[in-house]
């Protein structure tokens, strides 16, 4: 990362502070989400409302991303202090591999809630099948998101390339715009069990999900283990009276490794010891529990991650004394 970042960040702080009277300890963590008609960015919200509240010395704000891929290069480069990304992204992001040409030094925080790929059309567009997706315009997420790595993936591991339909790189809204005005045949939103893009849709268009059936789930997770079957019960979206089997990815929230194991173990206590709170949000977050929380294997949870698992019934308060220091400024 070059140093000049460092120096015009660390630059707009200190000046914001001095114009706002704010010590060094008032640093806010930033929390990379998604765009504002996915899930992500409401439940980084509810997280970064909860951490502020609660714990002494934190501040936490949810900043509009654009997903998964972007996420997990800002923690990386300590652009923000903590990511929401998808497992896919996550675990080739700390292998280095696919879009990743070296590893990131990333670690799991925790394991939050399994999100479905939604691969979405329009009732009577002639569209029942990944293979019927040949020369049609389909939206395949924002670029930098995990919706366009899974949705590439998904192609890929089912015969289909890039090259064979017309690609659109869209946010969900304008996913969702498409499909409604034509512009578009069909379209890939990946977010949890009744995320508002979906839904809103189902009330003006009548759509369909497209199912995966047996043999090309098996192939999927076959191909890409971070992936697993998710059943989309029936009635989740109206006009949608048939369950649906579609892809399911978990997600995480990962920070960079260096992050202070008190720090770690402080915002790990808190979501868990007010999941209830959380659950508000979406049922999908009814997934993220302690039995789940090593749902991705392949990469590290943080040491204040593992110090939490050790003692659940600590006091989440009292390991935040120290308050949250403010990013390095660094010489031009």
């Amino acid at each position: 990362m070059p140093t000049r970042f460092f120096s015009i960040k660390a630059f707009v702080f200190v000046t914001a502070c001095l114009l706002a009277g704010c010590g060094q300890s008032d640093r806010t963590l930033a929390l990379a989400t998604g765009g504002p008609a996915g899930l992500y960015y409401p439940f980084g919200g509810a997280m970064a409302s909860l951490w502020s509240e609660v714990l002494p010395n934190v501040n936490a704000k949810a900043e509009v991303t654009g997903g998964s891929v972007t996420n997990v290069i800002q923690v990386a480069r300590q652009e923000s202090d903590l990511g929401i990304a998808m497992a896919d992204v996550v675990s080739s992001a700390y292998a280095g591999t696919g879009r990743f040409p070296e590893p990131l030094p990333l670690r799991v925080l925790f394991t939050a809630y399994p999100n479905i790929v939604h691969l979405l059309s329009l009732q009577g567009s002639g569209i029942r099948s990944i293979a019927d997706l040949a020369g049609k315009r389909v939206a395949l997420g924002a670029q930098g998101s995990g919706t366009s790595v899974a949705a590439l993936n998904m192609l890929n591991g089912l015969g289909l390339s890039v090259d064979d339909i017309a690609p659109r790189y869209l946010s969900f809204g304008e996913t969702t715009s498409g499909l409604k005005d034509g512009t578009l045949d069909a379209g890939f939103v990946v977010g949890g069990l009744g995320i508002a893009a979906v839904t809103e849709l189902s009330v003006t268009r009548d759509i369909e999900i497209i199912a995966l059936s047996d043999a090309e789930m098996a192939s999927l997770t076959a191909q890409f283990p971070a992936y697993s079957a998710y059943e989309i019960p029936a009635d989740t979206y109206a006009g949608v009276s048939q369950s649906r089997q579609a892809l399911g990815i978990w997600s995480a929230v990962v920070v960079h490794e260096s992050m202070p194991e008190t720090l770690a173990f402080a915002l790990t206590c808190a979501v868990y010891r007010d999941h209830a709170r959380l659950l508000s949000i979406s049922p999908v977050v009814k997934d993220m529990t302690i039995a789940n929380i090593r749902q991705l294997a392949a990469v590290p949870l943080h040491p204040g991650t593992e110090r939490y698992l050790r003692n659940p019934e600590a006091n989440c308060t009292t390991v935040t004394d120290t308050p949250v220091q403010p990013l390095p400024v660094m010489a031009n």
